[in-house]
């Protein structure tokens, strides 16, 4: 921005409406002082001349009163002009004119000429001439003219316009506008749609990968940055405060001057009181080249929602060939919104998707479709849906709705890029009420269903049971007499299609508790007893004749903790070391359980979490014996001024003192002494750089039962390298474990500007590779460009290969198929090159 004109030697001070000569009006300021006129201090004193040089020009400056008063120590009463009501005192919004000449007609006119510098309240106008007309508050200016207010700046030859409300014009303009949008580095929160599912199974990812990440429904207002734009424009029409009318006119994001990509438009508003621009015939350019027409067309000026086509998103793929989405988006309301997504696939043919999301004051939710009339690759109508649902209905009441499907087996795999959606084969759909008339009381009902994908007919996939319904009750009340009092009770009715193989029945479960704690800042001791009841009811008669089973098995737990701390300095920083030995007693009595079927249960993994733990087996089908001891070691760091926790070790060892007898089919019963080595560490090791592993050690076929490790290196965002693997021993075939597997992934600066990305997950089991991605980032002043590929493994048929390109314009929009969602989900720590601090270094550090 061209910098402030330099300030005479001296300035006089006068006011028009006096109808005083400029010498009076001076000697006049010199008697009263100037406390009420602008500070001026720099530019008050008189220079003398020095010999031999020219006589120097005194500039002149007038303070107007713009309701037209006299001046405020004048005698008389003031002047009422349009209507205004007389004042006691000046306007809160003086108007102060500066130039090296002035005359006019006082109390009407005056013309200033030369450096002329007109200030009223947040406007500033520099300009060769200014004609001043007081009694319509208007500005008539020419020469080298430049107004600066509310921050935008306009540079015209010539610019008309009314001062109080902005009314007026300016033609072949120069324009540069900064206003406040939403921070680039914020994620708007939004309400997330969540509601409980059953054994943990996940509900499943958004099918709508379009939308950009601005479109939500933000719960959290975002922090504020400027953003600026600039242009040119033959005319600009003034239409009051925060309203742009221009006509034959560019628009830009880029730094004035540097209009690496525009907009260019025959009529142009730009309305920043609805953040909305509207334009018509217009083009888009980048780089001197037309890529888009728009005969009409609208744009938000704030990164917020609002109504219209987003982005396109286009992309090829082996599976789909050429793939085009056009988004529209319509923004019902401030917590209602839909998108509507046309999609056209070369190899499939035309696909319809919506989706629509709602936000109340107790309830929230969302909807989406998505309807192939007829794929050309199967010749059948193809579709998928998911609805979600959450609502509190009041007096301890809520209810929550999740249920989804698709029309086939490969739904996922041929129309979905992402590598957790193609791999998910089970999809719950539920209902839910839940009720809690108490804080230590909650009571839900549940009705569960599945569908069950098989992608893959050689290796199928087992239905589960469905719970039509399930009814649970937990309860927990603290500090009864010093002890701590609860319970579980659940009523489930399972359900199969395959009735044959599957029977189906009732389980009636009861499980009180009471536990005493003993807690001091130094160590805690809590003991629990309880006793765990469970009723079968079948449909068909059990192998003894009978279709009922009653089970009884008391459970004693005794769980102690003790706490040591140190203070220690590492790496030049100050922590807590603690040192967390821990003990862990389980006694369950044995109970023959081989003719109680297996409706929800299976062997849980073995870890720190499981080891702590008084069941071995996931639901209530199975309550393993126990007469086990578990000891484990912790170690953290702590920053010793937040206590924030920044590196944590453990290891871990069961002792059994009984052999196992319980076991579900197909397990081995356990008949050493001792469980596997758990052992983990995760936080920082090393500046910038973290480490997570897990480890677990068989000592009985002395080899490693599971292993994993992951490190990431991240010195600032924008750079950022991860290496994992993970291993997992199969105990029926030592030569071909069950996962044996390595990820390679990273971001990170090549050159100046330009971002390499890419993921390698490979299976050395299979020798097949899982997903390779591959990209390069370049991100300049006001644009960014996207190139990244990504082959993608399928359960049955072919790899697929995708090709995503996509422009974006910084606080515009952006052209082509987004990898966005891609590479945040497939790189941790992945950064947005033009949203970095600084964006484009190579060198720079946090």
């Amino acid at each position: 921005m061209p910098g402030f004109p330099r300030r005479p030697l001296a300035v006089f001070v006068c006011c028009l409406f006096a109808g005083m000569q400029a010498s009076h009006a001076a000697d006049d300021i010199r008697q009263q002082g100037v406390a009420d006129a602008e500070p001026a201090a720099d530019r008050s004193a008189e220079v003398p001349p020095v010999a031999g040089d020219e006589p120097v020009t005194l500039r002149k400056e007038r303070r107007f009163n713009v309701l037209g008063g006299r001046q405020a120590n004048a005698p008389g009463p003031r002047a009422n002009v349009g209507g205004v009501k007389p004042q006691n005192k000046d306007d809160e919004h003086p108007l102060f004119l500066i130039a090296d000449k002035m005359d006019g007609q006082a109390d009407r006119l005056t013309i200033a000429e030369g450096d002329v510098e007109l200030r009223k309240a947040g406007a500033l106008l520099f300009a060769d001439r200014v004609a001043y007309r007081v009694i319509e508050d208007e500005v008539e200016a020419s020469g080298n003219v430049r107004l600066m207010q509310d921050g935008a700046t306009v540079e015209t030859p010539y610019l008309r316009m009314r001062l109080a409300d902005q009314i007026g014009h300016a033609d072949k303009v120069q324009y540069h506008i900064v206003r406040q949008v939403d921070s680039k580095f914020y994620r708007p929160g939004r309400t997330v749609v969540t509601v409980a599912s059953s054994n943990g199974v996940t509900n499943g990812a958004p099918m709508m990968l379009n939308v950009p990440d601005g479109y939500g429904l933000p719960t959290t207002s975002p922090p504020r940055r400027p953003s600026s734009a600039s242009g040119q424009a033959e005319r600009v029409d003034f239409e009051g405060e925060n309203q742009f009318r221009f006509s034959t006119a560019t628009y830009s994001t880029c730094k004035p001057g540097r209009d690496e990509w525009r907009l260019q438009a025959e009529e142009m508003h730009l309305d920043y009181d609805r953040q909305v621009a509207d334009v018509r015939h217009a083009s888009l350019w980048f780089q001197e080249a037309p890529i888009l027409y728009l005969p009409a067309g609208s744009f938000s000026l704030n990164r917020q929602r609002k109504s219209g086509i987003l982005q396109p998103s286009v992309s090829t793929s082996s599976n789909n060939g050429f793939d085009v989405t056009v988004p529209y988006y319509w923004n019902i309301a401030p917590d209602y919104d839909a998108t509507l997504y046309p999609r056209y696939m070369a190899k499939r043919g035309f696909q319809f998707g919506g989706e629509a999301r709602y936000l109340g004051s107790s309830f929230n939710g969302v909807t989406r479709a998505e309807y192939l009339p007829k794929d050309e690759q199967t010749e059948e109508r193809r579709y998928a849906y998911h609805i979600q649902h959450q609502h509190s209905l009041g007096r301890g009441f809520s209810a929550a709705v999740n249920w989804q499907g698709v029309s086939d087996d490969t739904y996922w795999e041929d129309l979905s890029s992402g590598l957790i959606r193609t791999s998910q084969t089970q999809l719950p759909r539920h209902l839910t009420l839940g009720y809690t008339p108490y804080s230590w009381l909650q009571v839900s009902t549940q009705v569960l269903r599945y569908q069950t994908l098989q992608p893959d007919p050689e290796n199928p996939i087992i239905q589960p049971y469905f719970l039509e319904p399930r009814v649970n009750v937990t309860a927990y009340k603290a500090n009864v007499l010093n002890t701590d009092l609860s319970m579980i009770g659940e009523y489930s009715r399972f359900t199969h299609p395959d009735t044959v193989k599957y029977p189906n029945g009732d389980r009636l479960v009861l499980y009180p508790q009471v536990s005493l704690p003993i807690v001091h800042p130094a160590f805690q001791i809590t003991p629990k007893f309880g006793v765990h009841m469970t009723r079968y009811q079948m449909d068909k008669s059990l192998a003894d004749g009978s279709q009922s089973l009653t089970r009884t098995l008391p459970i004693f737990t005794l769980d102690s903790t003790v706490t040591f701390e140190r203070e220690m300095s590492w790496l030049d920083k100050n922590y807590v070391q603690t040192l967390e030995p821990r003990l862990y007693y389980v006694n369950i009595p044995y109970r023959e359980q081989k003719d109680i079927p297996l409706f929800d249960t299976a062997l849980s993994d073995f870890n720190f979490a499981q080891m702590f733990s008084e069941n071995r087996y996931s639901g209530f089908d199975r309550i393993n014996d126990a007469n086990q001891l578990t000891a484990a070691l912790t170690t953290r760091l702590l920053d010793a001024s937040t206590g924030a926790e920044r590196f944590k070790a453990m290891i871990g060892q069961r002792y059994y003192f009984e052999p196992q007898r319980v076991a579900i089919n197909g397990e081995s019963t356990r008949q050493d002494n001792f469980s596997n080595l758990v052992a983990a560490v995760s936080g920082a090791v090393l500046p910038k750089t973290y480490v997570d592993a897990a480890w677990e050690y068989n000592y009985d076929a002395g080899a490693n039962e599971r292993f994993s490790v992951g490190a990431r290196f991240q010195p600032e965002l924008g750079k950022v390298l991860s290496a994992s693997y993970r291993f997992t021993r199969d105990p029926l075939n030592e030569q071909k474990p069950i996962i044996d597997q390595f990820d390679i992934a990273g971001q990170w600066p090549i050159a100046q500007r330009w971002y390499a990305v890419g993921r390698f997950n490979y299976s050395l089991r299979d020798s097949q590779l899982l997903e390779a991605i591959g990209g390069i980032e370049y991100n300049d002043d006001c644009w960014s460009v996207r190139v990244v590929a990504q082959r993608l493994a399928a359960l049955s048929g072919s790899p697929n290969t995708t090709l995503f390109l996509q422009l974006e314009l910084n606080d515009f929009g952006s052209i082509g198929s987004t990898p966005l969602g891609l590479l945040r989900r497939s790189i941790p720590g992945y950064g947005k090159t033009n949203e970095l601090p600084d964006s484009g270094s190579l060198l720079s550090t946090q």
